[in-house]
């Protein structure tokens, strides 16, 4: 047949231990998304048109496709169930020509999966593919511009992907994986395990049956992810836009006292309000919240996150547990991956609880990366948001 149809599963509601920005069928697997493989494969089987039926975030599929644009064929993303006739049909579990017919019913399972889809891909490589790694040694995959020092110990396989650089004396493998830009530093340690991009790695530690990403670490067998403060332990080498820059949080350590006394002043014998709000990586503050006066001093108190590191001065703004559940699947993955902020665009729309019907829509779009204008509309009115006058705390 001429066309294919692939079927991506919808595994968004499984995702609670990685909670991933991206559909399943983007999830990395070595040098390339799992979508990418099957495109590769419909090229190189000559199908004149592919065709993406997607429930889990379709839109994130089409931005990337739009953006890579980098195969030939007509492809279409639909949202819904579509008319299959005259067509090839895939369920996208695996890699093209593997059988993989054992569902996915728990998040656990879900990121074993992910890690089998790395051995698997490293099992099906052949010397006659075009690929953008090389083999090293038998089993030993490097990618561009990889520093390896002669005394690292490898045991096949493994995979590497470019311009990572190995320090002195690291044992990878078997079944190390680690993404491209990443760098693992002296005499650590890397087994069964996925690096994924953009990725420090400290000296003298021990990587085995785990997945680092960033400030984070999963462990597979357990099925729990916890967040690293230490960066000398494993830290993102990537821009983490949602983290205050260092210009921010001196801004804000500078200004939250003389605020915060203000705040006091204005809203003598009257008490703030305090709830518990999940932030970026899981962390769950509590937020004082003054009664009155503009929103400059009603939140002042969230001030000193920004010299904490945990808030920036513009983004979405912070929810509680029962504020997320209200969102539907969809736009809570776009939102709960956005900065969180003390100011946000909803405020000029006279949104400023999230418990405001119309809330999670300007939330959604300062969130999308698609409009990115969003944070910027809100920096442009940074003086009018400062003193606006909620009815409300």
């Amino acid at each position: 047949m001429s066309s294919w149809h692939l079927i991506a599963p919808d595994l968004a509601s499984l995702d609670t231990i990685w909670r991933s920005p991206n559909p399943f069928v983007l999830w990395p697997v070595c040098e390339k998304p799992l979508l990418a493989y099957w495109l590769d494969e419909a090229v190189r089987q000559g199908i004149e048109s592919v065709s993406i039926e997607a429930l889990d975030r379709p839109h994130v599929i089409r931005h990337w496709l739009d953006h890579w644009d980098l195969w030939s064929r007509s492809i279409e993303v639909h949202s819904r169930a579509v008319d299959r006739e005259g067509k090839q049909c895939f369920h996208l579990n695996g890699l093209p020509g593997s059988v993989n017919s054992h569902p996915v019913n728990t998040p656990n399972e879900l990121m074993k999966r992910w890690y089998d889809l790395q051995v698997e891909s490293l099992n099906q490589r052949a010397g006659e593919k075009i690929h953008l790694d090389y083999e090293y040694r038998p089993g030993i995959w490097l990618g561009p511009g990889v520093s390896v020092p002669e005394e690292t110990i490898f045991i096949a396989p493994c995979w590497v992907g470019g311009y990572t650089k190995i320090g002195g004396r690291c044992r990878l493998g078997p079944h190390a994986f680690i993404g491209a830009g990443s760098f693992v530093n002296d005499d650590a340690e890397v087994i069964e395990s996925i690096v994924c991009e953009n990725t420090f790695v400290g000296s003298h530690i021990t990587l085995k049956n785990m997945v680092a990403q960033g400030g984070n670490l999963i462990d597979l067998k357990r099925g729990i992810r916890v967040e690293v403060s230490e960066n000398f332990v494993i830290s993102s080498l990537g821009i983490d836009g949602s983290k205050p820059g260092l210009f921010e949080r001196f801004t804000a350590s500078l200004f939250a006292p003389l605020v915060e006394w203000i705040a006091l002043f204005v809203n003598r014998g009257k008490s703030a309000s305090r709830s518990a709000v999940s932030l970026p990586g899981e962390q769950t503050v509590e937020l004082t919240t003054y009664p009155s006066g503009p929103l400059c001093l009603r939140r002042a108190p969230w001030l000193r996150l920004i010299s904490k590191g945990k808030m920036k001065f513009f983004g979405v703004l912070p929810r509680d547990k029962n504020d997320w559940e209200s969102l539907s699947p969809e736009a809570r993955f776009v939102i709960e991956n956005a900065p969180v902020g003390v100011f946000s665009l909803s405020d000029l729309y006279g949104c400023h609880s999230p418990k405001d019907p119309d809330e999670w829509m300007h939330a959604l779009y300062q969130a999308s990366k698609i409009h990115e204008l969003g944070t910027l509309q809100v920096f442009q009115s940074f003086l009018k948001t400062l003193f606006l006058s909620p009815r409300f705390p």
